[in-house]
């Protein structure tokens, strides 16, 4: 050989670092993993793993257990070393060896201790943390005798494993809390990281979660959706699409994610998934929906080295995330999602002048169309007129004659949403407006104090008419359109910023913030408001005598 290897200069300080950097949420993954991968050695119809629980001195600790052959004392030893690998093959694309003990020792220091039957005869091994070092602790065997690796007795039955979780306390419950708090789980913590993770398991192994079967998504979305369609693109990817109505308590979450190789990533639910649903062509009803993109096994990607991401199998090795694959997702949406999306969605609100207003301004202000992650299916609206002349409105000037050939940006989809719900879903609780640049859509929050501080006032300035109703409906149409004029024009000259603003500051002006502050200037169009009002009511000939109670709010 004509080179020297490369040895490690500070061994304790390398084994610490791989371990202590490793995400702590990625320890169930790798010990159900390794547990699985074990199973499939058993005959077939006895291939299990169980999640559980035992007490050590008197406190439950989790227990990961698997059957299939298990493994004798020198296995045992050599599994312990970061990297080891017993009977399976070194692969970045595989699961080679590294994760379990990296991901379970720093929630562990107190003991990871490892259990195995090999034709009858059961031996352990605790790994832990001392003074400073990761690494075996010496035990006491039924001989009497310390080692790493010690018999602690016989079993007549089949071989099988197992790993306890001390904690890194003696009072710690790992089973309910195994972390310690950093971060808490919630209470059914196990059913929600294995959902998360585990899209598919094959081979013939079952897993238990104490008494219950784990069923994973590939099986419960068909059975248990209301509808499921899953579309196959000429790569081979696959996008599953399905409608879970909440209620029952076995029916899957609302989510989305990534699949490779059976397993889940970067995955969305909840709160996160409902934020950016609209990117994926899902603007209401996200709540009842899983989108999943499912790549093949050849697919050029990899783990990252401690299996929390997919990156690119080329040279940058960029993030692989969902977000990437949302045009797919969003264009081969099937039908019934679509009409789902469209009974869920809010009555337009929005009216053509305002529509007709931002356009104007966009052309204006020589707005050109821009290229987007999502391509823009809504249906026509009138056109403008798209002569030359020059005019002002608002104080705003044309910024000169426009060439025919000019593209001019479309006016964003705006999205009045009056559920607390939906405003929650789009994190607006407390903001007036959030944009998605990727879908050009503006969703704005009726219920901003604002919009309804703006409402109130129009009701005081029409309290001597008779028709109270009917003055509160119509305040609440001009509060909720002034609002969407004022916001529609700020963001319309915050994209007119785009290429001659960094980036940065860019996002800056089309964030919430500074959209919600646009909102808040709600007075100077009061006057106007109460002009709309006063025309729909018709009020100048059938109160003529009421005039002078007619208050004027600033």
């Amino acid at each position: 050989m004509s080179l020297t290897r490369l040895q490690i200069g500070d061994e304790a300080f390398l084994v610490s670092s791989l371990i202590e950097r490793c995400p702590r949420v990625m320890m169930l993954r790798e010990l159900v993993r390794n547990a699985l991968e074990a199973a499939e050695t058993a005959p077939e119809g006895a291939r299990t793993v169980w999640i559980d629980s035992v007490p050590v001195n008197g406190v439950p600790k989790l227990r990961i257990r698997n059957s299939g052959r298990g493994m004798d004392a020198a296995e045992l030893f050599a599994m312990a070393d970061l990297a080891a690998s017993i009977r399976k093959t070194q692969a970045l694309d595989g699961n080679f060896g590294m994760g379990a003990k990296v991901a379970s020792l720093p929630s562990n220091r107190l003991g990871l201790r490892y259990r195995s039957c090999r034709e009858g005869v059961v031996r352990a091994m605790l790994l832990g943390w001392r003074e400073g070092v990761y690494g075996r602790i010496r035990q006491t065997g039924v001989d009497g005798q310390g080692a790493e690796v010690v018999e602690t007795g016989r079993d007549s039955g089949a071989d099988w494993t197992e790993v306890v979780l001390f904690g890194n306390a003696p009072d710690q419950d790992t089973s309910l809390d195994p972390f310690a708090g950093d971060p808490p789980m919630p209470a059914g913590w196990l059913w929600d990281e294995l959902s998360a993770r585990f899209f598919r398991i094959e081979n013939g192994v079952d897993l238990f979660v104490r008494e219950d079967r784990f069923e994973p998504l590939a099986s419960r979305l068909p059975r248990l959706a209301a509808r499921f369609d899953t579309v196959t693109l000429p790569d081979g990817v696959l996008l599953h699409y399905a409608h879970c109505p909440p209620g029952r308590f076995d029916m899957p979450p609302a989510m989305a994610g990534l699949i490779h190789r059976g397993e889940l990533y970067d995955v969305r639910r909840d709160s996160d998934w409902l934020h950016v649903a609209p990117v994926f062509g899902v603007p209401f009803q996200a709540g009842s929906v899983v989108m999943l993109v499912e790549l093949p096994d050849r697919h050029p990607v990899v783990p990252d080295a401690y299996r929390q991401f997919l990156r690119g199998a080329d040279g940058l090795q960029d993030r692989i995330e969902l977000r990437d694959f949302a045009p797919l997702l969003h264009a081969h949406r099937p039908d019934w999602l679509r009409a789902l999306i469209e009974a869920g969605a809010p009555d337009a609100a929005v009216s053509d002048s305002t529509y007709q207003a931002l356009k104007d301004l966009l052309r204006q202000l020589g707005v050109t169309r821009k290229p987007r992650l999502v391509r823009d299916d809504r249906p026509p609206v009138p056109e403008q007129r798209r002569d030359d002349t020059e005019h002002e409105e608002d104080g705003c000037a044309e910024a000169g004659p426009q060439p025919e050939a000019f593209d001019a940006e479309l006016v964003p989809e705006m999205l009045l949403l009056r559920m607390p719900d939906d405003i929650a879903a789009r994190a607006l609780s407390g903001r007036a407006a959030r944009y998605y640049p990727e879908t050009h859509q503006l969703f704005l929050n009726a219920l901003y104090p604002a919009a309804i501080d703006m409402r109130e006032a129009l009701e005081r300035a029409f309290a001597w008419h008779g028709d109270p109703g009917r003055v509160r409906a119509l305040a609440q149409r001009q509060a909720e359109q002034a609002m969407v004029a004022r916001v529609g024009r700020v963001l319309v000259f915050a994209l007119s910023k785009a290429g001659h603003w960094p980036d940065a500051d860019l996002a800056q002006a089309l964030s919430p913030h500074s959209l919600s502050l646009s909102a808040d200037d709600w007075r100077p169009g009061l006057i106007e408001a109460q002009h709309a009002i006063r025309d729909a009511l018709d009020g100048a000939s059938a109160a003529p005598d009421r005039a002078g109670q007619r208050e004027t709010v600033c």
